[in-house]
């Protein structure tokens, strides 16, 4: 195989990889868990967005509205003055900080596979 065509099989594997398909998100939902949440769900398509609220030590994990991503709704639909919340826009990416360290790993793994073919 070529080098052109090693770097367009790289390149079309990162676009699968990282971006949506348009179908409905899939979101990680737990009510006020003290642990990673496991369970999740294909959102509707009014919700497009993935929701996580941290209180202290526990976290509600769901399914939410890219329009509704501002402290005041959040702040009214959970009856809270004192949290944290975080509005991603990928499949599954509420859950937590090891969620998003495997995306870093696999983002760099095709950027040092990009950059090897480019200089052999």
């Amino acid at each position: 195989m070529d080098k052109a065509k090693c770097i367009l099989f790289t390149v079309f594997i990162a676009i699968v990889v990282f971006c949506h398909s348009g179908d409905a998100i899939r979101c990680y939902t737990c009510e006020q868990s003290p642990v990673v949440c496991r369970t999740n769900v294909t959102c509707t398509h009014e919700e497009d967005v993935c929701l996580q609220i941290r209180f202290l030590h526990l976290r509600t994990y769901s399914c939410w509205k890219s329009s509704r991503c501002i402290w005041k709704e959040v702040a009214d639909e959970f009856h809270a003055d004192s949290f944290r919340f975080l509005c991603c826009y990928k499949d599954l990416c509420n859950k937590s900080p090891s969620f998003l360290a495997a995306s870093a790993t696999a983002f760099s793994i095709t950027a040092v596979t990009v950059l090897w073919m480019v200089y052999q």
